[in-house]
């Protein structure tokens, strides 16, 4: 600029326009004047390929989508993708433009799903079902009403419908076999959330899927086949199908001694290791870790897993605690019972550990490395520790796609016959830059965050941790709903208050 302005009469070079594929999140804010023109959706749908999808052991877990996006017949599912990832863009941006973008490929996906499903060979395609989930995840990055939950739990029950219809043949396709595997979860905690039993047909597929998983990877199963229990039991308890209150103790002991019985035996590849951190005047060093100590997972998936594990054992005690106030003798003539007041006692020293250890979880799922991490060798050994920069993102380029839960975040352009657009293989090549949170590990940690800060035993300064990294997920990813629950734990209010009164009445579409 100083050039320019002392040496007007300079003949200035022409300025060349050209299309980067991949701009990364440095480059998505260049200007036209360095010479790179992108369109809104370009960036848009590089981040969210470097985030969701291509970013690394963090991130490959939606890897289903690749064979999907990009065929013109696949008109929902694309229209789809757009949706989440200009919604996304939008937030950080803060752009009303993009959203009204946003807007509009979400009603081109919704118009399009409820084609399919009146057909009855679409309806069964993995594409709808893919096109659904994503509607969901569209809910979530736009959420700005109490009406958003609602909307979220209708494309979960839309998407366990979509399931039944497609049967066990869903479960012999990569990509069906990884989109069940995706929303079985999601399922679970939107059939836990209304307090309703677990659809019939999930519960069979998860039966059935094990003759078609890798044995390494069982554990999901093994473990969803219990939260089903847990749903299950919160549900009979609701309904009153259950009243005898040691009845409801005894089950639910018994599903928690089931739960710690999995997680024991799990297989190498899911382990974790516990870092400690330096303590000066009683307090860490560095605010990023709650505590004194941090997990190194192998996965992105490792660590759903276990999170998964920790909040169904908050929600069973919590249960438990509850069942306890109703018990018959539990005081009577200022009596206590002695074995009531150990196991609420057990309870709560459960509920405790486990919320920290899901925020024991934050660092690696976030992709905040300290400055020793561990690392495991194919065995889950540990190997030695790596030296990298304190709270920083080490560039995705130098981890594994690979995660137990996905197999297919493999490439697949790199098997023999196949070919995919240049734009494609560009997308394919994104990373997400240093300092950037990944898109999985933020979203996937949203739910185990909230449970812990409202699981009844967590302190305020817990709570108020959380509410940082919930508003750090939703600020860093243009993701809404986590900074709806950080208002939500501000407010002091509890997770079910999102459910609306008129939740439950009909409505068209997915």
């Amino acid at each position: 600029m100083i050039r320019n302005y002392r040496n007007p009469i300079r003949k200035k070079k022409p300025v060349t326009t050209v299309t980067t594929p991949c701009p990364g999140t440095a480059a998505a804010a260049v200007s036209p004047r360095s010479g790179v023109a992108q369109s809104v959706r370009d960036v848009a749908m590089c981040r969210f390929f470097a985030n969701f999808i291509t970013g690394g052991a963090r991130t490959g877990y939606m890897t289903y989508l690749l064979p999907l996006i990009g065929n013109p017949r696949n008109s929902a599912v694309n229209a789809a993708v757009n949706a989440v990832s200009m919604a996304a863009l939008s937030n950080i941006r803060l752009s009303p433009r993009t959203m009204l973008k946003a807007q509009r490929e979400y009603t081109t996906a919704l118009r399009e799903i409820n084609l399919a499903l009146q057909d009855p060979t679409l309806c069964k395609r993995d594409d709808t079902l893919a096109a659904v989930d994503l509607l969901g995840l569209f809910e979530v990055m736009t959420c700005s009403d109490d009406l958003f939950m609602d909307r979220w739990i209708k494309h979960m029950e839309g998407a366990a419908q979509l399931i039944e219809v497609r049967g066990s043949d869903q479960l012999t396709r990569q990509e069906g076999l990884d989109l069940f595997t995706q929303l079985r979860p999601q399922i679970s905690l939107c059939r836990i959330y209304q307090e309703r039993h677990s659809p019939m047909a999930l519960r069979h597929l998860t039966e059935k899927v094990q003759q078609h998983r890798d044995p390494k990877y069982r554990i999901l199963d093994q473990l969803g086949l219990v939260v089903i229990r847990v749903t299950n039991l919160c549900a009979d308890v609701k309904s009153k199908s259950i009243r005898d209150p040691a009845e409801i103790i005894r089950t639910a002991m018994s599903i928690d001694a089931e739960l710690i019985s999995l997680m024991i035996s799990a297989p190498p590849p899911w382990r974790y290791k516990t870092i400690k951190v330096p303590v000066v005047d009683g307090r860490p060093i560095i605010s990023a870790v709650w505590g004194d100590s941090y997990h190194v997972y192998q996965s992105l998936a490792a660590t759903n897993t276990w999170n998964n594990y920790r909040s169904a054992r908050i929600v069973i005690q919590e249960l438990i605690l509850d069942t306890l106030k109703d018990l018959d003798g539990s005081v009577q003539n200022g009596f206590g019972c002695p074995q009531a007041d150990l196991l609420e006692n057990q309870c709560r020293q459960t509920m405790t550990q486990m919320g920290q250890d899901i925020c024991a979880s934050v660092p690696f799922s976030l992709g905040w490395e300290l400055e020793q991490v561990t690392e495991f060798d194919a065995h889950g050994l540990e190997v030695t520790g790596v030296a990298s920069p304190p709270l920083t993102s080490r560039t995705a380029s130098t981890e594994a796609c690979m995660t137990p839960e996905n197999e297919a975040s493999r490439t697949p352009s790199t098997t023999p016959g196949s070919t995919r657009s240049a734009s494609m293989q560009s997308l394919l090549a994104c990373r997400p830059a240093s300092f950037d949170i990944t898109g999985a590990g933020g979203l996937s940690l949203m739910w185990p965050l909230l449970v812990a800060a409202n699981s009844g035993v967590a302190s305020d300064d817990l709570r108020g941790w959380i509410i940082g990294c919930l508003e750090k997920i939703g600020h860093g990813m243009g993701i809404n709903q986590p900074l709806s629950m950080a208002r939500l734990l501000k407010d002091r209010m509890r997770s079910r208050a999102w459910l609306t009164p008129g939740y439950g009445t009909p409505s068209p579409g997915v």
